[in-house]
């Protein structure tokens, strides 16, 4: 009723206010930029978590079919999408399994994460990539279908070649 509302709402704001309506477990310290979009198979609203610190740029789309978590301190960047379900096979029967984003993990503009996938701790998910499988703590991945590029050495993003 309100999505169309909450989609323009500054993302100051926007986290609050979808935890009163939605009852979304969204932390206050949480930014939901404008024009995201949460989507749902209306099984229930409540499969959405969001840790501390995490930044969500303009125009993601959360598909929250089956649920995602997003921990602490991860950063997705504009235009990024993540998929719980797969109605590709069987539009009656959808494949529905939930995603988790570990903490520290960064999610590259226009990537794609799709249902049943990890992305590990400190991770890196290329511009573009399209995850169909988990990614390992501290990998570097992207392509189509993402592939392991390289491993970052320490907390300061620096990578091994």
């Amino acid at each position: 009723m309100f999505e169309a509302l909450f989609e323009i709402l500054p993302k100051q704001i926007r986290g609050k206010m979808e935890r009163i309506f939605h009852g979304y477990d969204i932390d206050p310290t949480a930014r939901i930029s404008p024009g995201v979009k949460i989507i749902y198979n209306d099984k229930g609203r409540k499969k959405l978590k969001i840790g501390k610190n995490v930044f969500i740029g303009v125009n993601c789309v959360l598909d929250i079919t089956k649920g995602i978590v997003i921990k602490d301190d991860v950063q997705i960047a504009p235009n990024a999408m993540i998929f719980t379900h797969d109605s590709s096979k069987d539009r009656k029967n959808p494949i529905e399994r939930g995603v988790i984003i570990e903490e520290g993990a960064y999610i590259g503009a226009g990537a794609i994460i799709l249902h049943g996938v990890r992305v590990g701790k400190n991770a890196i998910v290329g511009a573009g990539a399209v995850v169909t499988r988990d990614v390992d703590d501290n990998a570097i991945v992207g392509g189509v279908p993402a592939k392991v590029i390289s491993k970052r050495l320490n907390e300061n993003w620096e990578a091994k070649r």
